[in-house]
């Protein structure tokens, strides 16, 4: 960036102050928002530590994050185009399409790619870095199709195509990926994350893509950073959900002679280590029926991904890139005939000069 990337000399804010331009930035909503944030994911972490759902403590952390969400939103409909996430800009259909589809279809992809490693830890018995190399397979389908969907979209235009079909497929992965246990083989699991990452990674991209088609090229930026967001905000609020879902379901399992709450602490890693040899195998059983129930979340996730997917505009990125060139030709001959007729009355005034003063020596 230092080497590289030169801004413009030229720019909305030239001139103006500092204090102006940190007005602008809408501190006030930058606070509001992260203090909901802080109440809903501190809400999310005393579930972890087992604290109850129905707790007053973690029940007046999710009603103060409501209530603070709602308070956020007030916000920036009173702030309009001034706000961090201006309405206007989110209310266009395919923008809030997009951003619903980025917050579902990263809620499936943290998921998988969080508790993935985990199942291959605890069940498989297998190392911190062997894990790793188990995943490969899911990150470079998701890399390799993305591209595939780039493609498609650069040579055919229809965005929206890819992403539904990429998350139907994806939400079919996703139930697979749901059914793993210590007897499925390599080829199967392996197979059920490409399949998984594949229809992901068709999907992803498409929601910048179609930001880039429907908004004027000034509120771009705005458009992919509220994705980018949602994107955020889905990966962590699941993630989360899914250690809750996890820690609960293993507390709530009676292996006898074990202690659960040992092994939770000791980690998918370790936890073998506290269980006694004849007790392995049941507790295996409850550990892969606990993390099944956490790849399960991901499909719903998956599932609403589509249906957003398909609010999305029918456009074709061609239709719109022709229409961006004939508005530049457009602006172009506009600008080029405005040059020419001022350089004609120029013209015309030194001529009509040029008469007045043989006129006056005569």
């Amino acid at each position: 960036m230092i080497f590289f990337f030169h801004p413009p000399k030229k720019h909305a804010f030239m001139g103006k102050s500092i204090f102006y331009r940190m007005l602008e930035l809408d501190l006030t909503g930058n606070a509001i928002l992260l203090g909901a944030s802080v109440m809903l994911f501190l809400a999310l972490q005393y579930t972890e530590q087992h604290i109850p759902w129905g707790s007053a403590r973690v029940i007046g952390l999710l009603t103060g994050s409501g209530c603070t969400f709602i308070v956020f939103c007030a916000w920036q409909w009173w702030k309009a185009d001034g706000a961090l996430m201006p309405p206007r800009i989110l209310k266009q259909r395919t923008v809030a399409a997009s951003c619903a589809a980025a917050f579902f279809i990263y809620s499936a992809i943290l998921i998988h790619t969080f508790y993935l490693p985990m199942w291959f830890q605890a069940i498989k018995d297998d190392s911190a870095i062997h894990s790793g190399v188990n995943m490969i397979p899911y990150v470079v389908a998701n890399a390799i199709f993305s591209v595939i969907a780039g493609i498609f979209v650069s040579k055919n235009g229809y965005f929206i195509v890819p992403a539904v079909i990429g998350m139907v497929i994806g939400t079919i992965g996703a139930g697979l990926l749901s059914t793993i246990s210590q007897r499925t083989s390599s080829s199967m699991w392996i197979g059920y994350e490409i399949l998984a990452s594949a229809g992901i990674g068709m999907a992803i991209q498409q929601g910048f893509t179609a930001v880039q088609i429907v908004l004027p090229l000034e509120e771009v930026a705005i458009g992919t950073a509220a994705v980018v967001a949602f994107q955020s905000l889905g990966g962590a609020i699941f993630v989360s959900v899914g250690n809750t879902i996890l820690q609960n379901t293993l507390i709530d399992a009676h292996v006898p002679g074990v202690d659960i709450q040992a092994v939770i602490d000791a980690g998918a890693a370790e936890f073998r280590s506290q269980v006694p040899a004849e007790r392995l195998p049941e507790l295996l059983d409850v550990y892969n029926d606990a993390l099944r129930k956490v790849f399960t979340a991901a499909i719903p996730m998956a599932g609403l991904a589509i249906v957003a997917c398909c609010f999305m505009e029918f456009k074709n990125v061609k239709d719109q890139n022709k229409k961006d060139l004939e508005s530049a030709a457009k602006a172009r001959e506009k600008r080029e005939e405005t040059e020419k007729a001022i350089l004609e009355r120029h013209r015309n005034s030194a001529v009509s000069g040029t008469t007045w003063g043989y006129g006056s020596r005569e």
